[in-house]
């Protein structure tokens, strides 16, 4: 049997040189899903292990506004077994380069309390006072800053001109994930990042010999408020790692399914034209289970070939992952080149999608018969079609129910999305079959004979056209199905944003930084500036609900947020609050009503005066608005979560360009409207190219598909094209023939996946607050043109050998 194999592969190897590549492309997702995997979970347990290497316990609040008391740190080194209990201010600390630019990603820059147990000086002395910072080592080669030099800094939103005074390093993850580490003194620290007067962040519990686990004991003395973390609670930390390997594996298995397809209809191709090849061998004495063995043994041999490609593919492919979501600010995690998981990952997936792939049409070539099989081809079962429709019937109804039902229960889409696919891939063969005779007139009227041949070329082999169809439509339906929500999700935020207020302008903090104290009054005195606010969130404990209210600016708000007055006025809201009528009538206020509460988190208490009811612009999502940063003796957060601003729109550029050099601080962002609502859908378009970029692979592969089926059909008809030219049709005309056929396979792919891509998208939108279902028709043209141009693409090789073949010879090939 092994000489068999040896022979066939020889013969036709080349004929499994596309569905290889499919294989190849798989295998290498799944290598790089699990590399890549690898690398995000080992970076995530070092980010998460910051602490320093002789810690044994670290006690942190749950909440960022909850001190940690020099009080609590005496008693924790009260502890038995306790050495030291080091306590630590933290916080972010933002480095700005010589241009003005923010060093490293914002998400890891970090600014803490120098201690020389856990720091090392390499340059210079360590702060001592404020005004002083020591940069770590790889900043400060990367800036060029030195000792004896000034460095910019931005701490809670106040860019800060400091004397550098030493260099060095430290165990901090944050590091070598590219970020910065700023250290300051104790003093300084504790006033930067203390979250009350004389307060720390957290308490780094160092264990005396022998101590064991020393939580219980620390728990008895740390107040609920806050957490008793250790090395062993870094597992449970770490599930977020654990799902971005299970999310690439998805994306992998659909491209391996989709690969089955092109290996399934190739295979089904080869043990079609070898039918009088395996009738000899059953003539000569071969069982049924040697046919079987040879075509699974020759499936084996191309799975185990894919996977040396597909391993390297997939390292190559991880590190492109890390290049590609470098771009949501997190670190690039160092890819390892091998692991045993992987590499048996490679192999077993590499043998199994093959075997599987190959298994029915190596039993249906084995279980024919000797004198039927001597057929030039195996003949089609028609009942075995009828029941294949009727299934595809059931399970198609069944995942269309189940995805409808999921507007009500969004984990059902889980389910039925799937199901659906399926099931549309299984009557594929009765569809492909009525929607190509409905192209039979009007492809005959405006390509005569030529698309009259193409269309029944299509019909001829109804399980063949599905298959192909099939691996090209399950990519273009995920890609329609992901991206339908996204678009719609994406228009419902730009149309809120739009109409929540009337800013010209507005500044923001990046991500992980905050705009600060004084920046209104900096804004406020920039030539050309109308109208300005701060707006600020806090929330109030009003029973057992919470308002949501914004601190404004009262001389300011009326002409930027349009909020429309229902009763009351808006010219007396300094220390009152404006009422948004849903909220007004829920507790029955009304202009002059009495509201006590207080504020969440610190609970300070609150005495609120409703000075007027509004209807709130949609987009402007608060409860309330109060005039000024306090009332009642409660203050909100003196740093505003964003400043809109006025100006006359023929100085907008001039304005802007103003309120950057006035405020001179890289982490405070200035847009214009028009900016801001493209940086309000940034992450959603980031997160749909992503998915694209993943889902990519699965429509290459449908490609494959494509390209395999025109090939070897063109090669299993070449006696035909040999009578069609006979009988006086043009190499030209060939062409055509198969272009017509080749693009007929591709959109009919196209039609049946992007319909119920777009209807499993709806249905994930249906049902959700304020999002309207949107179907990007410039996107679902992309796709339509990306299928025409496969089609066009796929029959040129093939029909480039089937005209150049003379006629006598494609004649005598029968």
């Amino acid at each position: 049997m092994a000489s068999l194999t040896v022979n066939s592969l020889r013969a036709g190897g080349t004929r499994l040189v596309l569905p290889f590549l499919g294989v190849v492309l798989g295998v290498g997702l799944v290598v790089a899903a699990l590399l890549y995997g690898q690398a995000v979970r080992e970076t995530a347990e070092g980010l998460r292990a910051t602490a320093p290497p002789d810690v044994a316990v670290r006690i942190s609040p749950l909440r960022v506004d909850t001190p940690v008391t020099d009080d609590l740190v005496r008693a924790v080194g009260g502890v038995p077994g306790v050495a030291a209990a080091r306590p630590i201010s933290e916080g972010r600390a933002f480095v700005v380069d010589r241009e003005g630019d923010l060093v490293g990603p914002p998400g890891y820059a970090g600014g803490v309390t120098f201690t020389g147990a856990v720091d090392t000086l390499t340059a210079g002395r360590a702060p001592e006072r404020a005004g002083e910072v020591a940069l770590d080592r790889n900043t400060a080669e990367r800036t060029g800053y030195r000792v004896g030099e000034r460095v910019r800094v931005v701490v809670a939103g106040e860019a800060r001109e400091l004397a550098v005074v030493g260099e060095f390093t430290a165990v901090d993850a944050r590091i070598t994930a590219g970020g910065t580490m700023t250290a300051f003194d104790g003093a300084t620290a504790r006033a930067l990042f203390g979250p009350a007067p004389d307060s720390y962040t957290a308490v780094d519990v160092v264990a005396a010999p022998g101590a064991g686990d020393l939580r219980a004991a620390l728990r008895e003395v740390v107040p609920d408020d806050l957490e008793v973390l250790s090395g062993a609670d870094l597992d449970g930390s770490l599930s977020s790692s654990d799902k971005v390997t299970t999310i690439l594996l998805a994306f992998a298995g659909l491209a391996l399914f989709i690969a089955a397809f092109l290996v399934g209809n190739t295979f089904t191709m080869l043990t079609a034209a070898r039918a009088r090849e395996h009738a000899l061998l059953r003539t000569v004495g071969a069982s049924r289970r040697t046919v079987l063995r040879s075509v699974l043994a020759e499936a084996v041999v191309a799975g185990l070939a894919a996977t040396v490609p597909g391993y390297a593919l997939g390292v190559l492919g991880a590190v492109a992952m890390g290049r590609l979501f470098e771009v949501t600010d997190g670190p690039t995690p160092d890819v390892p080149v091998f692991t045993p998981t992987a590499a048996l990952a490679a192999v077993g997936v590499g043998i199994a999608v093959t075997v599987v792939a190959a298994w029915v049409p190596a039993r249906r070539a084995a279980t024919v018969p000797p004198i039927a099989a001597l057929r030039a081809e195996l003949p089609p079962d028609r009942r075995s079609l009828r029941r294949r429709t009727a299934a595809g019937v059931v399970v198609t109804g069944l995942g269309a129910a189940v995805v409808a039902a999921s507007t009500q229960s969004y984990e059902l889409m889980y389910l039925g999305a799937p199901v659906l696919l399926i099931g549309l891939v299984v009557l594929t063969p009765w569809l492909g079959t009525k929607l190509t005779a409905l192209l039979r007139r009007p492809l005959g009227g405006v390509a005569g004979v030529l698309g009259t041949i193409a269309v029944e070329n299509t019909r001829r082999n109804p399980r063949r056209t599905a298959a192909t169809a099939g691996a090209l439509m399950i990519g273009l339906a995920s890609c329609a199905a992901v991206t339908v929500p996204i678009a719609s999700v994406a228009e419902s935020d730009r149309a809120r944003v739009a109409l929540g207020d009337r800013a010209d302008l507005r500044v923001e903090a990046l991500p992980f930084a905050e705009l600060g104290q004084g920046m209104v009054e900096q804004v406020r005195r920039v030539p050309g500036v109308r109208a300005v606010t701060q707006v600020t969130t806090g929330y109030v404990r009003v029973g057992e609900s919470a308002l949501d209210i914004a601190s404004v600016d009262p001389r300011g708000v009326g002409a930027l947020v349009p909020m429309a007055v229902v009763s009351g006025s808006l010219d007396d809201l300094d220390g009152a609050i404006a009422v948004a009528s849903p909220q007004a009538r829920a507790h029955g206020w009304s202009v002059g009503s009495r509201v006590s509460g207080s504020l969440a988190g610190s609970g300070e208490p609150v005495r609120l005066r409703v000075a007027a009811v509004v209807d709130m612009p949609e987009g402007f999502d608060h409860d309330a608005v109060v005039g000024g940063t306090g009332f009642g003796g409660a203050a909100f957060d003196d740093h505003p979560d964003t400043i809109l601003i006025g100006v006359d729109r023929d100085r907008l550029a001039a304005v802007q360009a103003g309120v950057r050099a006035a405020l001179g601080n890289p982490t405070a962002v200035v847009m214009t409207r028009e900016e801001y609502q493209e940086q309000a859908v940034a992450p959603l378009m980031l997160v749909l190219n992503i998915l694209y970029a993943l889902l990519s692979v699965s429509v290459l592969i449908g490609a494959l598909a494509v390209f395999t089926t025109m090939a070897m059909s063109t090669l299993e008809r070449t006696r035909e094209i040999g009578l069609l030219r006979a009988v006086g049709l043009s190499r030209r005309g060939v062409g055509a023939v198969l272009w017509l056929e080749a693009v007929l396979v591709s959109l009919l792919g196209a039609a049946i996946g992007l319909v119920a891509g777009c209807a499993i998208g709806a249905a994930a939108v249906v049902g959700q607050d304020s999002v309207a279902v949107v179907v990007p028709w410039g996107r679902m043209a992309v796709f339509v043109a990306v299928t025409v141009l496969i089609g066009v693409l796929a029959p040129l090789l093939p029909a480039r050998r089937a005209t150049r073949t003379p006629v006598l010879s494609a004649l005598a090939s029968g």
